[in-house]
């Protein structure tokens, strides 16, 4: 089985040249290695020629974004299956790829989980089998770095370069809920992930899941999604200054409430039942409570 991973990169020399090491590091014998610099100046081309020998394929040459990047590195991927790992990233082990694919089963997506950096954190812990619309509603339930992707699913779609941030969920959309691909979620972790970059951009991948949504779903569907994210993001508003009202108020009260509330929407979390405000909530609704801990 030939794993293509495929490594974007642009201006990141300390971190390609940690993802670089994790990759060639691997004890599994059969990757074909791609690496798409984007006119890097600092010295990163420099870099990738010293471990060109066991690189199948690179350039350094300006793109438009990084979705643009890896198409590029797609059009020069000839494995089974494709794996991207952005500079900065890892895999998780020197046998992290050996033990990933020995867990496919002829399935055309295959997820693992990442491990945050620095924090440690597991992340897609909650992410349970089969994924619905709902699951996509709420996020992106696909772990991009930690996911092998058939090779011929690409000939069927490439990334939307017309995004900058979601391209990848609305891949993921697609072939698994409007072109039903098999797919399996896997107990292993693959990636070590940093916790920066773009996709922290909360404002940027909301409008463009919205504009993505309206673009691709019936217009009745999409009023109804419509309605349910407003209402979301009232809750959330409601529960934000209720926090900040109570803490100014009473700070003991406040961080008891507080810590309840958490324990609350940790279970709900874990549950199916849990739905996107339950998330953002647990993520950002806190934010302006923590000092009262």
């Amino acid at each position: 089985m030939k794993i293509s991973i495929i490594t974007i990169n642009f201006n990141d020399r300390k971190g390609l040249c940690n993802t670089i090491e994790s990759v060639l590091s691997q004890n599994y014998c059969n990757i074909e290695y791609i690496v798409i610099d984007g006119g890097s100046t600092d010295g990163s081309a420099e870099l990738i020629k010293n471990n060109q020998e066991r690189i199948a394929f690179w350039i350094s040459e300006p793109d438009t974004g990084i979705y643009n990047a890896m198409n590029k590195g797609i059009a020069h991927a000839t494995g089974d299956y494709c794996l991207f790992l952005n500079s900065g990233d890892c895999l998780h082990s020197n046998d992290a790829i050996t033990e990933f694919v020995s867990k496919l089963n002829g399935e055309d997506m295959i997820m693992g989980k990442i491990q945050c950096v620095p924090s440690g954190k597991i992340a897609y812990e909650d992410v349970s089998y089969p994924y619905t619309m709902m699951d996509f509603f709420e996020g992106c339930p696909v772990p991009h770095p930690a996911c092998l992707i058939r090779r011929n699913l690409f000939d069927e779609q490439l990334y939307d370069e017309k995004l900058k941030i979601v391209s990848d969920w609305k891949f993921f959309m697609s072939m698994i809920i409007f072109k039903n691909h098999s797919y399996n979620i896997v107990d292993v972790v693959v990636t070590d992930f940093l916790e920066q970059g773009v996709s922290s951009n909360r404002e940027l991948c909301e409008k463009e899941r919205h504009s993505t949504l309206k673009e691709i779903l019936p217009k009745a569907i999409y009023a109804d999604y419509e309605s349910f994210a407003t209402g979301c993001s009232r809750r959330i508003e409601y529960y934000d200054t209720f926090f900040r009202d109570l803490k100014k108020y009473n700070k003991r009260l406040a961080r008891l409430i507080y810590r309840l509330a958490f324990h609350i929407v940790s279970i709900l979390s874990k549950s199916k039942i849990s739905l996107r405000f339950v998330q953002d909530y647990k993520n950002h609704a806190f934010d302006d409570t923590r000092e009262v801990d």
